[in-house]
C-alpha cells in the first residue's frame, strides 16, 4: 500500500461517527488495478466480518457530492457525555439498551462508545440503526459501525458498517467495548439477550492505553454518544435510550450538538456542561434545543427518558405490606418494587396503589397519582397510616387542631381529637353535647366512641342592614345563627342610614316578620338600597332616568336606576356665550351602584366674528385654522391672527394692516374681529447708482419691492454718499416718461428710471480769497461740489484787507488739478500789518535792524525799540515810550520821545541823568568834621547844581576846628567841679 494514499477531508474538527466530510476521494497513479488492491487489502483488514456496502454510494459522513450524488444536505445531531475522570487501562466497556426509532426520513441512529488512545487516535465504535447513506438511502435495522480518527483529526477508516452474527432486536442490552491488545483495537458490540456478535480489529498504531485527559482537543471524547442524521433541523423527540458505565465516574461533561452540513458545516446550536460528582445518588441532566440528556456519573440517558430514585416513607407508624408500581419506559410498561431506580418516558405517569389495606389498618398516598414523570431526579412518595374510628353520630371536632366533624371513618395515626360541644350537620341544625366519654385522645388503635345530644337549628338572616326586632318578646337584633328548637323571632320594619349617601329601605320580609324556629330558616330582608347622587354643573342638566326625560339633580336614587345624561349646549342670553359640555365624569350613561359625584365639566365659549376683505388665518392655541366669519371658540382660547399677504397677482397685493381691536389675544368674551388690509404695488427702479430717498421719514436706499398705496417717497436730487462725494439725480423717467418732480406717489405699479452725475467735494482752506480758473473762467474760488473731470487752476495774489492790514500768499496745494476725487486746497498765507513810528528810528525785527519810520511786520512778530543810543562814553539818548519790545497783532502807531542823558558821578557813584536835571550835593559829616565838593563845579556840601553835561564831584572831607576847642573847654569845668565836691567832702565835721 506504499503507492497508495486515502485522503479523507473532515468537514468538522469535532469528532462522530456522523462527522460531515467534504471530501472523499482515492488517489491513485493512474492505474485501475492499483484501485482493486485497495479494495481487496480494506477487505482483508475488517476480517471476520464483512462490512455492509451499497452500489455506488458510501455510508454517512457525508462527501463532497459529485454528478451522480442526489446534493443531499444533512443535519447531524449528537448527545454525548465526555469522561472527563475515569478508571480506563488498556480497554473499556459499556453497556447501552438500543432502541429501533426513525426519523420521519426513515434514519435512524448510532449507539457509540468512543475513546482516544494515548497517542491522540480516536476510536469510535457503536450499534446503528437504519444508517443513512450519501445518496439518500439508508440500512434497514441493527449494525455495528465503527470509525477511525487520527492525531491530527482526520478520518482515516470508515465510516464501515458490519452485520451481526444474530439477530439484534430493540430494547436489547448491547454491551460496546474497545480494547488494546498485541498491537491493534479491537472494536466490538454484542447482544447480552442473543448473543449477537460484531468485532473489527484495526491497527492501534503504537497506542498503549486509553486516556481521558485529551478531551475536546481535536473534538474527540473519551465516553458515550447518540448519534443521528436528519434531513432538516430536529431539535430532541428521541426515544429514550440508556447506556451503562462499569465503574463511576466522578467527572464527566454532557454535551448537544446540532450541525448543518454545508460547505463549511454550520454548528446552529451547541451546549455543554461539566459536572463532579461524588456518588450515584443524584443525576444532573442538560436540557437544550429540544435535546435531553442526564447522567449521575454511572448511567447515561439520551433522549425521551427521564432517570428517577424512586422512595416511599409512611407517615404515622410502621406498615410493611410491599409496594409495586407500574410505569413506561420506551414505550413499554415495567412493574417495580419500591424502593427502585426506573428510567421512565418523558412526561409519562408513573401509577402507584393509592390504599393499602390490613384490616382496620390501612396507609393511603399522599402523593397525586399517577405520577408525571416530567423531570429527572429523585421522588419520595408518602403514605400515611391511618385507623377506623367508629362513632354513634357525627360530631364536630378538633384533629390535630383543624376543626371538622368526626364521623365514622378512617383516621390518620397519631391524630389528636378533642370533640366540640356543639356538632354541625348539613340541613343548618346541630347538636348540643351533653357527655361524653372522653373528649380528647390520641389516635393510635381503631376506637369506638357513642355521644349524647339536644338539636338547635341555624337561621340564616339576609340582609344588607342589621335587622332590629324580638327574640321570645325581648327586643333584640336580629342576626343570623343558632337558635333552639320553638324560639319565637319577630322583625321591626326600620329603614337603615349607612352613611350620609347610602340608605336601605325594607320592602318586604320573607318567609315573615314573625316566625317559630322548628327548622332551619332563611330570613330574607327585601331592601331597597339607595344612594345620594350628588350632582355638580354650571348649567341644567337633562338625563333620561330609567327612560324618562327629567331634570337630573342631586337626590336619592335606587339602586340599578339607570341615568343617561343628555349632552346639550346652553346658550347665555343673546347668544353672547354658551357652556358646551366637554366630559361627564364619571360616565354619561351611570347605572347607580353606589354613592357618587356627577361633575358636568363644561366648556364656556365665546363668539368670534371676523369682518374682512381677505381670507383669515389664526393658530388657535396652537392649531392652523381658516377663522369663518362667525365661530365659537372656548374661554380662554389663545387666538392670534396671522399676518397672512394676500396677492391679487405679481404687481399688486393686499398687507393685513391691522387687526382690530388685536390680533394676539385670549378669548374672554365675545369679540368682533376687523381685519384692515393695505394695498400694495409693485416698484421696479433702474439707475446707474444707488437710489436714495426719503421713505416714511427715514433716508434709504429705494429697491425694487412691494411699497404701500399711497406711499410718497421723495427722491434725493442730491445724495451725499460721504462728506466729501455725492450723487446729482439728473434725469428720472416714470413709467416712461420724463418727469421733472422728484417725489413718487404710489398708487398703482411703479416703473422708475433714475440717472445720477457723480461730483466730489473740493475744500478750501484759506483765510482770504483767491482766484483760479474753472473751465478757463476767472472766478473767486469757493469750497463746494465740482462735477468729476472739471479743471481747476489758482492765481497767486496778495490780498490787501485795509490800507495797513494785507495777507500775502505763501503757496496754494495744489496748484492746478482735474477734479476726480475730493481734495482740500490749502492756501498758506502771511499777514502782516503796518507800523508807523513818529520819527525814524532804528527798528529790529527778527535780528534785522532798519533805521525807519514805516514797516510791515507779520502777525505775530515782535519788534524791538533801542530804549537808549551812546553819543560818548558820558552822553547818550533815551527814547522815551510805552514799550521797548512790542509784539505785532494789529496795525500799530508808535510814538517816541528822545532824551539827551549825561553819566553824573558823585563821589564815586555814576547815574545817568536827562539834561537839564537839579541835583543837590550833600553829604552827613560827624559834628566834629566839615567837608566841600570838588570836581565839575567845585562847591559847598549842601549846594544845588543843574546837569547840562557829564559831571564828576568828589567830597573831601577836614576837621571842625570850633567844635573840638568848645568841648575842650567843657571837659576843664567838668574836672574842676568834681575836685572840689571831693575836697570838701574830706573836710572834719565838729
Amino acid at each position: 500500500m506504499t503507492n497508495i494514499m486515502i485522503l479523507i477531508y473532515s468537514t468538522t474538527e469535532e469528532s462522530s461517527v456522523g462527522k460531515m466530510l467534504k471530501r472523499f476521494c482515492i488517489k491513485t497513479k493512474n492505474m485501475e488495478w492499483k484501485v482493486i488492491i485497495i479494495t481487496i487489502l480494506l477487505i482483508i483488514s475488517l476480517i471476520p466480518l464483512t462490512p455492509v456496502s451499497h452500489s455506488n454510494t458510501k455510508p454517512l459522513p457525508l462527501s463532497t457530492l459529485n454528478s451522480n450524488d442526489p446534493g443531499i444536505t444533512f443535519y447531524d445531531e449528537q448527545l454525548f457525555m465526555a469522561l472527563n475522570a475515569y478508571p480506563v487501562s488498556t480497554n473499556l466497556v459499556i453497556y447501552v439498551k438500543v432502541i429501533a426509532q426513525t426519523s420521519d426520513s426513515g434514519y435512524g441512529p448510532a449507539y457509540l462508545l468512543n475513546a482516544i488512545t494515548n497517542n491522540d487516535w480516536w476510536y469510535q465504535v457503536g450499534v446503528a440503526y437504519n444508517w443513512p447513506y450519501t445518496n439518500g438511502s439508508f440500512d434497514p435495522g441493527f449494525h455495528m459501525i465503527y470509525m477511525v480518527w487520527n492525531s491530527s483529526g482526520d478520518p482515516v477508516i470508515g465510516p464501515v458498517l458490519l452485520n451481526f452474527n444474530g439477530i439484534v432486536n430493540s430494547g436489547d442490552e448491547m454491551m460496546l467495548e474497545i480494547e488494546i491488545s498485541n498491537g491493534n483495537i479491537i472494536l466490538s458490540a454484542y447482544d447480552n439477550s442473543t448473543g449477537a456478535k460484531a468485532i473489527a480489529i484495526v491497527n492501534a498504531n503504537g497506542a498503549s492505553s486509553i486516556v481521558t485527559d485529551l478531551n475536546f482537543l481535536h473534538g474527540f471524547i473519551t465516553g458515550l454518544m447518540t448519534e443521528w442524521y436528519h434531513l432538516k433541523a430536529y431539535f430532541g423527540g428521541e426515544l429514550g435510550v440508556i447506556y451503562r458505565l462499569q465503574y463511576l465516574t466522578t467527572s464527566f461533561t454532557l454535551g448537544i450538538n446540532e450541525i448543518y452540513l454545508t460547505s463549511p458545516p454550520q454548528g446552529i446550536a451547541t451546549d455543554e456542561i461539566a459536572y463532579s460528582v461524588s456518588n450515584n445518588y443524584t443525576f444532573y441532566n442538560l436540557s437544550y434545543i429540544g435535546a435531553f440528556t442526564a447522567s449521575n456519573g454511572y448511567y447515561f440517558i439520551t433522549g425521551n427518558l427521564y432517570p428517577i430514585f424512586l422512595n416511599y416513607k409512611v407517615i404515622g407508624g410502621s406498615f410493611n405490606i410491599p409496594i409495586n408500581v407500574s410505569y413506561f419506559s420506551d414505550g413499554l410498561k415495567e412493574i417495580a418494587r419500591l424502593p427502585s431506580l426506573i428510567f421512565v418516558n418523558a412526561n409519562s405517569n408513573i401509577s402507584l396503589p393509592s390504599i393499602v389495606l390490613n384490616g382496620l389498618s390501612r396507609i393511603v398516598s399522599l402523593n397525586s397519582t399517577p405520577i408525571l414523570a416530567n423531570r429527572s431526579g429523585n421522588i419520595t412518595v408518602y403514605y400515611q397510616l391511618q385507623y377506623f374510628i367508629n362513632i354513634n353520630i357525627p360530631v364536630n371536632a378538633s384533629i390535630n387542631g383543624i376543626y371538622t366533624t368526626l364521623s365514622s371513618g378512617w383516621y390518620n395515626a397519631s391524630i389528636k381529637v378533642v370533640i366540640s360541644p356543639f356538632t354541625y350537620y348539613p340541613n343548618d341544625s346541630r347538636i348540643m353535647v351533653f357527655s361524653y366519654p372522653t373528649n380528647e385522645f390520641t389516635l393510635i388503635t381503631p376506637t369506638n366512641l357513642t355521644i349524647t345530644y339536644i338539636l338547635q337549628y341555624y337561621v340564616h338572616v339576609n340582609s344588607l342592614i342589621p335587622l332590629f326586632g324580638s327574640i321570645n318578646g325581648t327586643n333584640a337584633s336580629i342576626s343570623s345563627g343558632w337558635y333552639n328548637k320553638n324560639t319565637v323571632i319577630q322583625i321591626y320594619n326600620i329603614t337603615f342610614y349607612q352613611s350620609n349617601e347610602t340608605r336601605a329601605v325594607i320592602t318586604k320580609i320573607l318567609p315573615a316578620n314573625k316566625i317559630l324556629v322548628n327548622m332551619s330558616y332563611t330570613i330574607t330582608a327585601n331592601e331597597l338600597i339607595q344612594y345620594y347622587i350628588i350632582v355638580k354643573s354650571q348649567i341644567p342638566i337633562y338625563a333620561l332616568i330609567n327612560g324618562t326625560n327629567s331634570t337630573l339633580t342631586s337626590n336619592w336614587y335606587n339602586i340599578g336606576t339607570n341615568i343617561n345624561i343628555e349632552n346639550i349646549t346652553y346658550y347665555g342670553q343673546n347668544n353672547e356665550y354658551r357652556y358646551v359640555i366637554s366630559n361627564i365624569l364619571p360616565s354619561r350613561n351611570i347605572t347607580v351602584e353606589n354613592p357618587i359625584t356627577i361633575s358636568i365639566i363644561t366648556v364656556k365659549q365665546y363668539p368670534l366674528i371676523v369682518y374682512s376683505k381677505i381670507p383669515v388665518y389664526a393658530l388657535v392655541n396652537g392649531t392652523n385654522e381658516t377663522l369663518q366669519k362667525y365661530s365659537w371658540f372656548n374661554a380662554g382660547s389663545r387666538i392670534q391672527i396671522e399676518n397672512i399677504t394676500y396677492y391679487i397677482n405679481s404687481t399688486a397685493r393686499f398687507l393685513m394692516e391691522k387687526v382690530l381691536p388685536y390680533s394676539n389675544f385670549t378669548l374672554l368674551q365675545p369679540i368682533n374681529i376687523t381685519i384692515i388690509t393695505l394695498p400694495q404695488y409693485f416698484l421696479n427702479v433702474s439707475s446707474n447708482y444707488p437710489v436714495y430717498v426719503l421713505f416714511n421719514g427715514k433716508n434709504t436706499t429705494l429697491s425694487n419691492g412691494w411699497y404701500n398705496n399711497d406711499t410718497e417717497i421723495e427722491l434725493y436730487t442730491i445724495w451725499y454718499i460721504n462728506q466729501t462725494e455725492r450723487q446729482n439725480l439728473v434725469n428720472i423717467s416714470l413709467n416712461g416718461k420724463p418727469t421733472s418732480n422728484n417725489v413718487i406717489i404710489v398708487n398703482g405699479p411703479v416703473s422708475l428710471k433714475l440717472h445720477y452725475v457723480l461730483q466730489y467735494y473740493i475744500n478750501l482752506i484759506s483765510n482770504i480769497p483767491i482766484k483760479a480758473l474753472i473751465n478757463s473762467t476767472l472766478v473767486t474760488f469757493s469750497p463746494g461740489w465740482y462735477n468729476a473731470v472739471t479743471p481747476i487752476s489758482f492765481i497767486n495774489m496778495t490780498y490787501y484787507i485795509s490800507n495797513n492790514t494785507r495777507y500775502i500768499i505763501l503757496s496754494i496745494l495744489p496748484f492746478n488739478f482735474t477734479v476726480n476725487r475730493s481734495l482740500t486746497v490749502k492756501v498758506t498765507t502771511l499777514k502782516e500789518y503796518l507800523v508807523t513810528v513818529n520819527e525814524p528810528i532804528l527798528i529790529t525785527i527778527a535780528n534785522r535792524t532798519l533805521n525807519t519810520s514805516e514797516i510791515w511786520v507779520p502777525a505775530g512778530q515782535t519788534l524791538l525799540i533801542p530804549k537808549y543810543v551812546n553819543i560818548s562814553n558820558n552822553e547818550r539818548i533815551f527814547y522815551n515810550t510805552s514799550s521797548y519790545l512790542i509784539n505785532i497783532t494789529q496795525p500799530t502807531s508808535i510814538n517816541v520821545k528822545p532824551i539827551i542823558e549825561y553819566l553824573v558821578t558823585i563821589d564815586g557813584n555814576s547815574e545817568w541823568l536827562p539834561r537839564g536835571s537839579v541835583i543837590t550835593l550833600t553829604q552827613s559829616v560827624p559834628i566834629y568834621e566839615q567837608g566841600k565838593w570838588e570836581g565839575s563845579y567845585n562847591v559847598s556840601n549842601g549846594v544845588a547844581i543843574t546837569v547840562n553835561q557829564p559831571i564828576t564831584e568828589t567830597f573831601v572831607k577836614n576837621i571842625n576846628g570850633s567844635f573840638v576847642g568848645s568841648v575842650i573847654i567843657l571837659i576843664a569845668i567838668i574836672i574842676i567841679a568834681i575836685l572840689f565836691l571831693t575836697i570838701r567832702r574830706s573836710r572834719p565835721k565838729f
